[in-house]
C-alpha cells in the first residue's frame, strides 16, 4: 500500500532511532570471568553434559559456575546439616548428596553433625574436617559428574545472597523508617539527620526514638 511504502522510504531516507540500544547491557553471563583454571574446566565440562543430557540439573549448575562470586554465596554446615534432615525425613531413607555451587564453611555451634556427602566448589579446612569425622564424604564437582551425570539422588543447595554485612549498611542509615546499618560506631552521628537542614534534612516535629 501506498502508507507503507512511505513509511519504508522514511525509514531508509532517514534511520532508526534506536534510544541508546547500544548502551544497554547484556545482564546474563554466557561465560565465566573468573581466573581459576578449575573453575574454567569445570564450566566446559558442566556445558557440555547440560548441551548432551536432558538434565535440568546440569543446567542449573552451569548457570550458577558462570556467576560472579558474589552471585555464588557461602553456606553453612548447619544449614546444610538441617535441610539434608529434612530431606532425608521426606525420602525416608538416606539422605541424596547436597550440591553446593559455592563454599561451604563451618559452624562452631554445632554439636553433632550426621554422616553428611557434599560436593562443593571449596570447603573450609575445619568444614572439611568436622564432615570427614562424622563419617562424611567431601566431593568435588569433577567426581560428582562421575557419580550422578544427570543429578540423580542429588539436592541443590545455595546460601543467603544477601547475607553479606555490606548489604546491611545498604540505604540510609538515620533516616526514619531506614533500617541500614550505620557505619560509625557512634549512633549519635547517624540520628542527626532530620534534625537541622545541614543534616540531609530538616523535619518540623523531630522526635528522639
Amino acid at each position: 500500500s501506498w502508507g507503507f511504502c512511505t513509511l519504508l522510504w522514511r525509514v531508509l531516507i532517514m534511520g532508526i532511532d534506536l534510544t541508546g540500544i547500544q548502551k544497554k547491557k547484556r545482564t546474563v553471563r554466557h561465560h565465566t570471568l573468573s581466573t581459576n583454571p578449575y573453575i574454567k574446566l569445570l564450566v566446559k565440562l558442566y556445558k557440555f553434559l547440560a548441551q548432551r543430557t536432558n538434565s535440568a540439573f546440569n543446567k542449573t549448575v552451569y548457570t550458577r559456575l558462570v556467576k560472579s562470586r558474589n552471585n555464588r554465596p557461602p553456606i553453612s554446615l548447619s544449614r546444610v546439616a538441617i535441610c539434608m534432615k529434612r530431606k532425608s525425613v521426606w525420602l525416608k531413607g538416606a539422605a541424596p548428596i547436597a550440591v553446593v555451587v559455592g563454599d561451604v564453611t563451618d559452624d562452631i555451634r554445632l554439636n553433632k553433625i550426621p554422616a553428611l556427602r557434599v560436593a562443593a566448589l571449596r570447603f573450609t579446612k575445619t568444614a572439611r574436617a568436622s564432615i570427614k569425622a562424622a563419617g562424611g564424604e567431601c566431593l568435588t564437582f569433577d567426581q560428582l559428574a562421575l557419580i550422578a551425570p544427570t543429578g540423580k539422588n542429588t539436592f541443590l543447595l545455595r546460601g543467603k545472597k544477601h547475607g553479606r554485612d555490606s548489604e546491611k549498611h545498604f540505604g540510609a542509615a538515620g533516616k526514619p523508617g531506614s533500617h541500614a546499618k550505620p557505619h560509625v560506631s557512634s549512633r549519635g552521628a547517624e540520628v542527626s539527620r532530620g534534625r537541622r537542614s545541614s543534616k540531609a534534612y530538616k523535619r518540623s516535629a523531630f522526635k528522639h526514638v
